[in-house]
């Protein structure tokens, strides 16, 4: 009888070293809500997750955790991605992670993972995503403006290429003369740009925003910053 249990315990510690480890635990992202990062990072197992799997509304992992706001999601794909392509591709409607950010938190997270991905390309992938523009011909921070996210814009439209052409003709406008004559058409060039498929021009998209929640600090940036635009 003894031989018999003992047999057994063999058999099962044999069936516990072969088996697998857990594979996919973190696929199903939406189970990591409220998981301590401790209990996440001392887990033992192969993470196993594709970053380009759609979801019933088109999103891939990063895209529906960007809506989602779910920072923490984003961090750890940043832990177990190959690389940073998942971060940069085009998703539904020709958005890409920054046009449908949830929040500045969210925004912060995304081009926080982009600079560990491309430490060295970061201010030129960065450049490239502000200024991509979806199927509404918005860019990333046109959207967020959209969405009454002031605080998005304000702190990075001044990064963008746009603000650098807009300051520029202003500051010829500003100076009068011939000069402000000769920048009439730059600034209907720059202003031509800056149109979204509604065809508002970013200036009269922020004046026609003025009564909504927020958006009063993004009137006053383009008061001071703009006053000919």
């Amino acid at each position: 009888m003894k031989n018999i249990f003992a047999f057994i315990l063999v058999l099962c510690v044999a069936a516990g070293v072969q088996a697998k480890p857990v594979s996919g635990a973190h696929s199903d992202w939406k189970l990591q809500a409220g998981v301590p990062s401790a209990v996440v990072d001392n887990l033992r197992f192969t993470p196993s997750i594709d970053l380009n799997k759609e979801d019933a509304f088109g999103n891939t992992p990063v895209f529906a955790a960007a809506r989602k706001g779910d920072v923490r999601f984003l961090a750890w794909l940043e832990k177990v991605a190959p690389n940073g392509e998942y971060l940069i591709r085009t998703g539904k409607d020709g958005n890409n992670v920054l046009h449908v950010a949830r929040d500045l938190k969210t925004f912060n997270a995304l081009l926080g993972s982009i600079r560990h991905f491309y430490p060295q390309d970061c201010q030129r992938i960065v450049q490239f995503l502000l200024e991509q523009k979806n199927d509404l011909k918005e860019t990333p921070l046109r959207a967020q403006l959209n969405y009454g996210k002031a605080d998005i814009f304000i702190k990075y439209f001044p990064s963008t290429r746009l603000y650098a052409r807009m300051n520029r003709v202003q500051g010829k406008l500003s100076q009068g003369g011939l000069l402000a004559a000769v920048a009439e058409d730059e600034k209907k060039a720059v202003l031509e740009v800056s149109k979204d498929l509604s065809g508002l021009t970013l200036p009269q998209a922020v004046r026609r925003s003025a009564a909504r929640p927020g958006m009063d600090a993004v009137v006053q940036f383009f008061e001071q910053e703009f006053p000919s635009l």
